[in-house]
Parts: structure tokens; sequence; C-alpha cells
């Protein structure tokens, strides 16, 4: 086994060229990141159309109530999976020369969701009952009103997994843009009625995100018949690698996820607020990261190793985004929000700097869990979870918001770590 460091030679004008079909493949997936990437900006634009709508008409104390029932939702939510979408991922994507095959697949898929979603809804309903004391807000109502709403949030996953599975990255970037235009749709149609309110604003969002998943999955042509082989293809990948990964990823996302609610039960839901919109606001930064490594994932499933081309892409502009953070920050959240949200621009550079470690380390991620490498994905997500509730539980109380935002950059900064440690131990692997 070969242990010295891998280091790719840069490209020679002098040198062979690749052949036309690796260039071909290589234009595509840039042309598929570029598409991904623009429509989600534009989603990005138009979400942020929808947070100044809610921001500056329900003021900081009602956002932060709406921030903290999507981050208890997000919470419960994250349990429904058992690795079933991780596998459909993977799945999808080694059947990606069998169209039929893959439409039996997202027909098991939905049918799975669908079950997930309603156990999803019966947790946050249960959850209401407890929600006031465990985190200091008072949105038991809203759990109550719209749990099946909130427990259909599932379908989120499930379009983003099957786009990626299959290759439909042109779906996907459809899909980020449509939610958000349905949303501000629905947001234009009440505020012009005269009947805007928190729930409404809830009911808005979560309504606009269900009719693009259901749009986007119709355009899939699901099958729902004779659906066996699929079912039994999803579960042999689920023993060897889907719970490997979800029992990973459960741990990991729920301590991480635990920020929104600690922050809710020492300070208040107004902090929540704050926070999550700081979060909001660097999601154009994290965003290029995750488009450049949905658009190759199929790919890294038969690939040694990541290009260093798509290394250095994701670099680049993580490092162009933090300098821009820091120079354009504050006065961007003053004129953008108002004065009522200055606080959220002292959290931007700890955030940022949250989102670079985070960034760099999406593609390892993707090739890890392409190349069905989910146990190193569980010991990582392991790991990162243990230092999450840590540092969570050891710098918010005493900290507040800023403690969150320090917790946050050390645990991306470990996570970033760990993932380049297995990155190459697969990669030597397969040398």
């Amino acid at each position: 086994m070969n242990t010295t460091p891998i280091v790719e030679k840069p490209a020679s004008f002098s040198g062979p060229r690749p052949p036309s079909n690796a260039r071909f493949r290589l234009s595509g997936a840039a042309r598929q990141t570029s598409y991904l990437f623009i429509c989600q900006l534009l989603g990005i634009l138009l979400g942020f159309g929808i947070n100044l709508i809610n921001t500056r008409s329900l003021g900081p104390a009602d956002y932060g109530l709406f921030a903290a029932t999507f981050a208890a939702t997000e919470f419960v939510t994250l349990f429904m999976d058992f690795g079933f979408f991780s596998s459909g991922a993977r799945v999808l994507a080694l059947r990606r020369d069998a169209p039929e095959e893959q439409r039996r697949l997202v027909g098991a898929l939905i049918v799975i969701a669908l079950a997930l979603s309603c156990l999803g809804a019966a947790l946050l309903f249960g959850l209401s009952f407890f929600v006031r004391p465990l985190l200091n807000a008072p949105i038991e109502r809203f759990l109550r009103w719209f749990c099946l709403l909130l427990g259909l949030l599932t379908g989120q996953t499930l379009v983003e997994v099957t786009c990626r599975g299959m290759g439909r990255i042109e779906a996907l970037s459809f899909f980020n843009l449509s939610s958000k235009v349905f949303g501000l749709l629905l947001l234009g149609i009440v505020m012009a009625a005269g009947i805007y309110s928190l729930p409404v604003a809830l009911a808005a969002s979560l309504l606009g995100s269900l009719a693009a998943c259901v749009h986007i999955l119709y355009r899939f042509r699901p099958q729902f018949q004779n659906l066996t082989e699929a079912i039994k293809a999803l579960w042999s990948d689920l023993k060897v690698y889907g719970f490997h990964a979800y029992t990973g990823d459960l741990a990991c996302t729920a301590s991480s996820r635990t920020d929104s609610l600690i922050v809710s039960h020492f300070v208040n839901a107004t902090a929540v607020g704050y926070y999550r919109l700081a979060v909001l606001v660097m999601t154009p930064m994290i965003t290029f990261s995750r488009s450049l490594s949905t658009t190759m994932f199929s790919r890294f499933a038969d690939r040694p190793r990541i290009s260093g081309r798509v290394l250095m892409a994701n670099a680049g502009w993580l490092a162009f985004c933090v300098l821009g953070v820091i120079a354009l920050g504050k006065p961007a959240i003053h004129f953008i929000f108002g004065p009522k949200y200055d606080a959220v621009s002292a959290l931007l550079p700890l955030v940022a700097l949250a989102c670079l470690f985070n960034g760099l380390a999406q593609p390892l991620n993707k090739f890890l869990g392409a190349q069905g490498q989910g146990r190193y994905l569980r010991t990582i997500a392991l790991a990162v979870a243990a230092g999450s509730l840590l540092l969570n539980f050891g710098l918010i109380p005493k900290y507040g918001l800023m403690g969150a935002c320090f917790a946050g950059a050390g645990i991306t900064l470990i996570n970033l770590i760990l993932h380049f440690y297995y990155y190459r131990l697969t990669v030597r692997a397969r040398s």
C-alpha cells in the first residue's frame, strides 16, 4: 500500500490532452454546478425577501417564535430518516443507467417518506405539551396546528437525495427556486388580503415547500407498482451503508442543532431569531460548496480521489466570502433588516469562520458517502457530536449568542479535520 502523500499534478498545455469524454463530463459538471448555484442564489434572494417581510412585519419577538418553531421541527424530523434517504441517494447513483429501476426506487422512497412524515407529525404533536418549559418559547399551539405540514418537511430531504442520486441537478435547482417562489406568492396574497400574522407566515412557508416538493417528485414519474425489489435494494444498502451513515449523521446533526434549542432555553426565543438570521445571511457562502459537492456526488462513486480543481474552486470561493463578510457584513445587516437587528452583525465573523470550515468539508463528505464509507462517516459524526455537546453546553449558558458562535466554529473545525483524515485513508486504500 502506498503511504506517500498523493499530490495531483497540474494540467500542462504541453502534456497529453484528456480524452474527449472526460472533457465533456468535466464541462457537464461545471455547467450543472453553475446552474445549481445560480438557481440557489436566486432562491436565497427570494428567501431574503421572505425573511425581510417576516422580520419587519413580525418584529424580533414573533420572528424569534417563528425561528424557534422551525428549530424544534428540524430537531425532531432529523430522526425521521433511519438511513433510507442516505441509502436512496447511493442506490439511485449506482443505477443511473437503469431509469426504470430508478423510477421504482423513487416510488418506494415516496412511500417511505410519507410514513416517516406521519410519524414525525405525531412526535411534534406530543412535543407540543412539553415545549414551553424545555425551550422557554410559547410555540406549543403552532406545533399542534401545523404538525402534519411540519412533518411533511421530510419531503425536502427526499427531493434533495433523489435529485443528487439521479444526477438531476437541474431539477434540484428548480426546486430550490420554486419553493421560495411559491412561499413568496402566498405571502403576497395574504398581505394583499390584510390577514398577515405569525401563523399565516408559518403556513405560507410550509405550503410553499410542500407544493415545490410535489411538483418535482411528479416530474420524476415515480412508479408504485412492484416495489418489492426496490425496497429490497434499499434495505440491503441500508444494512451495509445507510444505517451507519444515519446513526453518525443523527448524532452529529442532533448535537449540532441543539445550539438553537440551548440558546432558546438559556437566553430567549428572540436570541434564536438573531442567531438563525446570521446563519441565513451566510447561506450563499456555503451554497456553492454544497452545489459543487452535490453535482459531483454521482461521479465520486467511481473516482479514486477528488480533483484538485474542485478543491481549489471551493476554497477560493469560501475565502472570497469571508473577506466580503469582514468588509461589508455590518452595513449590509443594518441596511437590509433595519436597526432592530444590528445585534446580528456582531455574530457574522464567527459564523463566517464556521461556514468556511463547513464548506471545505463538503466535497470530502460527499466523496466518502459516494464511496460507501458509512463507517468512516459514522465515526466522524460521533466524534463531532461529542464535541458539539461539550462546546454548546460549555459556552452558550455562559456567553449566550457569542458562545453559540464560538462553539459552531470549533465544531466545524473538528469536522473538517476528521473528514480530511478519513478522506486520505480512502484515497490511499484505492491507490
